[in-house]
């Protein structure tokens, strides 16, 4: 939103609602492993959102880590964290998480999980690279997305 337009929606100018926010895309980022929260935002979150600022491509909008069995000492051992990404622009926001990923030394299975139309897609890290714009089934953990 311009300052101008900004201006005339506080002063009572323009109604409400009328000024479009610009269309972001929601891409989870799946993580196998074990990798706590501090470790997660240390290796994965910080650096990747220093690349979505310098290309004004998005932000990190949240993460979690989802929990699996209970353990004999009765913790619980973390199967994989997520992050959650608001892109403004999907292909070109893919492209640079999908090369922050590898250079910040994800691991085989990371997935990349975003929306096309009603189309649920994910791009998936193997050996050789990544495979991208496989189907899913695969649901975010708190959204269902």
């Amino acid at each position: 939103m311009s300052l101008i337009s900004w201006l005339r929606q506080r002063l009572g100018l323009t109604p409400r609602g009328t000024a479009r926010e610009p269309e972001t895309y929601f891409v989870y980022i799946k993580i196998p492993g074990e990798l706590g929260p501090i470790a997660r935002g240390e290796r994965f979150e910080d650096p990747i959102q220093e690349s979505l600022d310098s290309q004004a491509l998005g932000e990190i909008s949240g993460g979690g880590s989802q929990l699996g069995e209970e353990r004999s000492d009765g913790t619980l051992a973390i199967e994989f964290c997520g992050l959650d990404v608001e892109l403004r622009d999907l292909e070109r926001g893919r492209a640079l998480l999908r090369t922050r990923l590898i250079e910040l030394g994800a691991p085989e299975g990371t997935e990349l999980h975003y929306t096309v139309g009603d189309t649920k897609l994910q791009d998936e890290l193997v050996r050789d690279g990544w495979i991208l714009d496989r189907p899913r089934s695969f649901l975010h953990p708190g959204f269902g997305i």
